[in-house]
């Protein structure tokens, strides 16, 4: 699904070159250089023009940083660039870079405008590809159409995506070709600004109740098939100190406002256009030209990416200018605040940025928004400056993005309005997105109507959001149903969905193989090793979650760690350090476990404070453990009750633990009752208080809860509770159940238990039982009962099994009873 509307109206023109021409992009405009070019096909439909522009590749080593989108310096000669200076992911791009011929990776620079993101990858280019060509194509379309010749010149072709934003798209960029792309092992360099790359991955999210997961869309898919580098925008310590070594007066300059701007983007004037902006406001300065800029910002965060007419901007600003007074701030005139607006600063660039593709319309200088929606995300759009923009929208066929940012900025009824104009043309992702805004509007019935709609365009990423919904209404069969038919279709999401409800299936495995073949993304392996875990396949578990460990994966680090920690302990704490240091809390605490294992209690005792420390109460339990091991009863105790003050469950658990023992009933079982509900063995203890309190009836509610998890010897216990409390026929049905499962001592108690009630032939049955399995204490009841019986033969006979001696020989005993009968007589 494509995160991005691209029925915009744009004019183009095809032609051919009669020498050799280049082609090449040039911020947000194209430039076109030949010795003779001449148009012709020009062909019109009623919305746009369409091009076809040949296929032009450059020379890396004739190419200039400026061709390729980087920023003029603020200071000196035109196309003059300060000299480079050595960025935190250098090391890691040309890296990466070398395994293109192996993996085909294609590279995303991130940095917010200005951060100097086109300028570390344009070095890198000159460095890693000095004898290659590069192509920077004009649009989406562009890039599609001449897919063949990228294709035939793969091995001397860099394909350059500077905004790569601007090539996304069903008739350009999608996840198909960024796989051929990558199958092709064409090397791909691209850059994104921040702010467009937060748009794309937060954007779209399929309805689920439980974790509100993202619905899919073709940006947001091909993003996550890259491995993303970020580049931040201040300088880090070490890159401020390389540039304060380098001989050139406008990095110096830099360098002393790195603080609050990274060089780069104060050496593209970025700060010193927004600071104007920001002073234009003053009566009778520029006030009405600074209303145009915060028009156009306003369009940029209300999701209008591409520029904009001279119509919308001036209907927009009257309502900026209101805000500082109106007439009252002696504005210029439009023409004044237009001129004022468009001109160049410091030879860089300008506020309102002219579009050559599109004469009489404007952008923002991008830096401008991006700066303005990090420190004044908050101030709302005006109200009918988002009808206005939404009127533009319609009219440019744009609306789905505008649905995007309305949305996230709490404009319902813009956003529904927005996808509803979208989805009236056909579009299946704005109908996937007007599912989710129902949902979160109760009202279901329209949701599941809007995803069964756009499953019915081809967008098969419904299936998974129809799968979501049924599964969360309970009806798994269904679900599955619908994820098998966005599965077939190739949907992530729905292959996601069909796996983890498939559990530990052997189907379950092949879709999970299928992700991880599909996106080689270090989760779907994560996820894979947990199948195979869950399915008692340890070694395969482990070697996947061994390579997404060595991938980056901090949850695999400390799941391989667990797995290989008893084996080699010391890989296993080299592993949990590895995870502790990326943020896994329970990393910290099997840390924190190893180290106490071979007596570092000092440092263990430091890491479980940290994390208690830092809100994961259940280091609190962790550490009271330690203390009882030490005997620091008290210091134990304190740990416990601040993890059960906060909430945290086996703190509660330890602390209940110590009281029963202790003998303190009442608190143990004051805090076995605000765990109980969902922890089994806190309900078997409060089972065990209240039995022994003579609460028969609540104790038996917990204890046939948990019955499946107690002990033969716990049944025989309880058995004892119970008996003693005067419950007999509840102790009889423990003591049944604890023979049963080969507890002897229990048929001792079911004797006596017979026996007091007179049922001398069942007593003797269970005497005999408990006997034979190996409980000799039923031997000397056995001769009691037999004794008050009268059975003297019988009671001797038991008496002997009872002290460990033989039973009597049969001769010797008719022996003996012969003289006992001559002595009567």
């Amino acid at each position: 699904m494509d995160h991005l509307e691209h029925s915009v109206r744009r004019d183009f023109f095809s032609g051919r070159a009669q020498k050799q021409g280049r082609v090449y992009q040039q911020q947000s405009g194209v430039q076109i250089n030949t010795d003779s070019l001449f148009l012709a096909n020009l062909t019109e439909s009623a919305d746009a023009t369409q091009v076809s522009l040949p296929f032009t590749a450059v020379g890396v080593a004739e190419v200039t940083a400026t061709e390729l989108g980087v920023h003029h310096a603020a200071t000196g000669v035109e196309g003059d660039l300060p000299p480079y200076v050595g960025r935190q992911i250098d090391a890691d791009l040309r890296a990466r870079i070398g395994r293109i011929p192996r993996t085909g990776e294609p590279i995303l620079i991130v940095g917010d405008s200005t951060a100097g993101k086109t300028r570390a990858a344009f070095e890198a280019l000159k460095e890693c590809f000095s004898g290659h060509s590069v192509f920077a194509p004009y649009d989406g379309q562009d890039l599609v159409s001449s897919l063949p010749s990228v294709i035939e010149h793969k091995d001397s072709c860099v394909l350059w995506l500077d905004n790569i934003e601007r090539y996304i798209g069903p008739q350009g960029l999608t996840p198909q070709v960024l796989g051929l792309l990558r199958r092709a092992r064409i090397p791909t360099l691209s850059t994104m600004r921040a702010g467009q790359y937060r748009q794309f991955i937060p954007s779209v999210t399929p309805y689920t109740s439980a974790s509100n997961d993202e619905s899919d869309n073709l940006g947001r898919r091909i993003l996550e098939q890259i491995n993303v580098m970020v580049l931040p925008r201040l300088w880090t310590p070490e890159e401020i100190g390389r540039a304060r070594k380098v001989d050139d007066a406008r990095v110096q300059g830099a360098v002393a406002f790195s603080t609050h701007y990274g060089v780069a983007e104060y050496l593209a004037a970025g700060p010193r256009l927004y600071q104007e902006w920001v002073l234009a406001w003053g009566p009778g300065i520029n006030p009405r030209g600074a209303a145009l800029v915060a028009a156009a910002v306003d369009c940029v965060r209300a999701g209008i990416t591409q520029s904009v007419t001279r119509d919308l901007l001036v209907s927009m600003h009257e309502t900026y200018l209101a805000r500082v007074g109106g007439a009252a701030s002696r504005p210029e005139t439009i023409e004044e605040a237009f001129e004022w607006a468009t001109c160049l600063r410091f030879g860089v660039t300008s506020l309102l940025m002219p579009a050559t593709e599109h004469p009489g319309r404007f952008k923002v200088f991008d830096y401008l928004a991006d700066e303005f929606m990090r420190s004044n995300s908050s101030q709302p759009i005006p109200s009918n400056s988002w009808r206005s923009i939404l009127e533009f929208a319609k009219e440019e066929k744009a609306t789905y993005l505008v649905g995007l940012a309305a949305e996230t900025n709490g404009e319902t009824e813009i956003a529904e309005e927005a996808w509803r104009e979208s989805a009236n043309r056909g579009s299946g992702r704005a109908l996937l997105h007007l599912g989710l805004l129902y949902i979160n509007t109760d009202r279901e019935n329209e949701a599941v109507e809007a995803w069964i709609k756009a499953a019915e365009t081809g967008e098969t990423s419904a299936y998974a959001s129809l799968g979501i919904w049924h599964r969360a209404n309970g009806d798994t069969v269904r679900a599955v149903e619908l994820f098998r038919k966005g599965a077939e279709g190739g949907d992530i999401f729905a292959i996601r969905g069909l796996a983890e409800s498939l559990e530990t299936s052997d189907e379950a495995e092949q879709w999970w193989t299928k992700l991880v073949e599909m996106e080689d993304d270090v989760e779907d392996r994560y996820n894979l090793a947990v199948y195979y875990y869950r399915t008692e396949r340890k070694d395969v578990a482990r070697e996947n979650y061994r390579r997404a460990a060595e991938e980056g994966m901090v949850a695999a680090m400390n799941n391989y760690g667990s797995m290989i920690s008893d084996d080699d302990p010391e890989a296993g704490e080299r592993w949990f350090r590895a995870a502790h240091e990326g943020g896994s809390q329970q990393a910290t605490i099997n840390l924190a476990m190893a180290l106490a294992d071979r007596g570092e209690r000092v440092e263990a005792e430091g890491l479980l404070r940290e994390a208690a420390k830092a809100g994961y109460y259940r280091a609190n339990s962790i550490l009271g453990a330690l203390y009882i091991k030490q005997g620091k009863d008290d210091l134990a105790q304190t740990a416990w009750a601040l993890g059960a003050e906060n909430e945290d469950e086996w703190s509660i658990y330890n602390l209940a633990l110590y009281f029963e023992g202790e003998g303190l009933d009442c608190k143990a079982e004051e805090l076995y009752r605000r765990i109980a509900d969902f922890n089994d063995d806190a309900a078997e203890n409060l089972g065990f208080i209240l039995a022994k309190q003579g609460h028969s009836d609540e104790a038996m509610q917990f204890l046939e809860r948990v019955r499946g998890q107690i002990t033969p010897k716990g049944y025989c216990a309880l058995g004892c509770i119970f008996y003693r409390t005067c419950a007999r026929e509840i102790a009889k049905t423990w003591f049944v159940a604890a023979l049963e499962a080969d507890h002897s001592h229990a048929g001792c108690w079911l004797g006596e238990m017979a026996f007091q009630e007179g049922l001398f032939d069942d007593a003797e049955r269970y005497y005999r039982e408990s006997f034979n399995g190996g409980h000799g204490h039923a031997a000397d009841r056995m001769s009691y009962m037999m004794v008050e019986l009268g059975k003297g033969r019988e009671a001797a006979h038991w008496l002997r099994l009872s002290k460990g001696l033989p039973p009597l020989p049969a001769k010797r005993a008719q022996a003996a009873r012969r003289r006992r009968g001559k002595k009567k007589r």
